[in-house]
């Protein structure tokens, strides 16, 4: 199985409001500020997650949506199955990728349905208080789901034509098809590839988020939204690093990845914001003969002081950026691991 398919298990109430994540991937689903189930959708999805909400509430037995619902970021769309438990909501949402054919679609929703039924007959309880228990029972599952899912792939394997196509699809997969940067299959690997070749350096990453973007494409057309990323994916390029590594995270957010320090201070962090804004967000874009200017959020996070583990490094360089954009846009965040755990602790 692709190890980075979007998936997740969590607990809302009848207003939404997430109170238990118990897992989720990839790192970026869910950021802090995401309270509500209907954050992490389209907005195009929107209602029809609040329907089938308000539609698993109403009746007493397991419910699918009839159809696909879309992430907002990763953007991919996803099969929803919820059950309700008296004042509460456990909601299981799958990539639909993972269905390589109608035969693993179906088993993988019976597995499902299947497992919800034992949590409703053996015990409520498991949904409301032990979702330690929950998240360990979920997990037997997900081994049952790579064990089919690989059995698939192998049968794939035996026939040539499907095998060129996998080949086809993995070389597209190394760079982002819009942008031509390392794209999100691909970003770990060249992290890790990077860190491998001096280990005993520090490194800085930077998640960026373009401000206002929605704006273009509502005004300009997805067209010039797409042109827009173009030209900013090529600025990111020319920034004055050695061995950067610029990638394409989802939709409109970026990630740099600087690999080589000896140590890092908040200058350094500083001189990666300035150079974004000299050589990136200095002149504007020009769309369809109006010229738009080119504004950013940007939170850092440093390799081998925050964390060792690349997706902690990519969730506390995100939760750095968010940190910027609610503090007016435009500007810069370096983690605080202290703020990050006051955050989990206000959660709790």
């Amino acid at each position: 199985m692709d190890k980075d398919y979007a998936s997740f298990l969590l607990q809302c109430d009848k207003q939404m409001n997430i109170i238990n994540t118990f897992w989720y991937k990839p790192v970026y689903l869910i950021s802090p500020f995401q309270r509500k189930l209907d954050d992490i959708f389209s907005e195009g999805d929107k209602e029809r997650v609040n329907q089938l909400v308000l539609q698993a509430f109403a009746q007493d037995e397991i419910l699918s949506c009839g159809g696909l619902l879309k992430l907002a970021s990763p953007e991919t769309s996803i099969s929803l199955c919820m059950m309700s438990a008296g004042k509460k909501l456990l909601v299981h949402g799958i990539d639909s990728s993972v269905f390589d054919s109608e035969t693993a679609a179906t088993a993988v929703k019976d597995i499902v349905h299947k497992f919800m039924m034992v949590i409703k007959d053996t015990d409520t309880n498991l949904m409301t208080e032990n979702a330690t228990m929950v998240r360990y029972q979920f997990e037997q599952i997900q081994k049952l789901n790579n064990t089919l899912l690989n059995t698939q792939r192998q049968l794939k394997r035996a026939n040539s034509k499907l095998n060129q196509l996998n080949n086809d699809l993995s070389n597209r997969l190394v760079k982002d098809a819009l942008t031509g940067l390392v794209s999100r299959y691909q970003y770990r690997e060249e992290i890790e590839l990077a860190i491998s070749k001096a280990p005993e350096k520090l490194g800085i990453f930077t998640f960026i988020d373009l401000d206002d973007f929605k704006s273009i494409n509502d005004t300009l057309g997805h067209r010039a939204g797409d042109e827009y990323l173009k030209v900013f994916s090529q600025r990111l390029t020319r920034l004055p690093y050695e061995n950067i590594i610029c990638m394409r995270i989802a939709g409109d957010e970026f990630g740099l990845y600087i690999h080589g320090y000896d140590d890092v201070s908040s200058e350094d962090i500083k001189e990666i914001w300035t150079q974004i804004k000299e050589i990136v967000l200095k002149d504007p874009i020009v769309l369809q003969s109006v010229e738009r200017d080119v504004l950013c959020s940007a939170g850092m996070a440093i390799y081998g002081r925050n964390t060792n583990e690349i997706y902690d490094l990519i969730e506390h360089a995100d939760f750095a950026m968010y940190e910027a954009k609610n503090s007016g846009k435009n500007s810069y965040s370096e983690f605080s691991m202290e703020r990050y755990n006051n955050k989990e602790t206000s959660m709790l």
